[in-house]
């Protein structure tokens, strides 16, 4: 059975991927608390359709749907770091870049 925190992760990891957003640890904290709020029938219901499931969730239909999602990394703490769900493509200048 998936339990609460599992469902949270995989929530937000739909999210942030699906929105393609980037965000800072501030901005991650808030996703995460927004989650937490939610009553555990509004986090199926929304994790359902997110993965095209129907409602009532089918826990073998979810953990199959949602094993290939990429959950954001837990910081010590309960935090969540930033995952963009893509591979690190940031602005680091290569040497031959930075000559002229």
């Amino acid at each position: 059975m998936t339990d609460r925190s599992t469902k949270e992760r995989k929530l937000m990891a739909l999210m942030i991927t699906d929105l393609e957003l980037d965000l800072g640890e501030t901005e991650m904290v808030e996703v995460l608390e927004e989650v937490r709020a939610l009553p555990d029938e509004e986090l199926d219901k929304t994790l359902a359709s997110r993965l095209e499931l129907p409602y009532p969730l089918d826990e073998q239909a979810l953990e199959q749907a949602s094993s290939h999602i990429e959950e954001p990394e837990m910081r010590p703490g309960g935090e969540a770091a930033s995952v963009s769900g893509t591979t690190d493509t940031g602005p680091e200048l290569r040497a031959e870049d930075d000559e002229g």
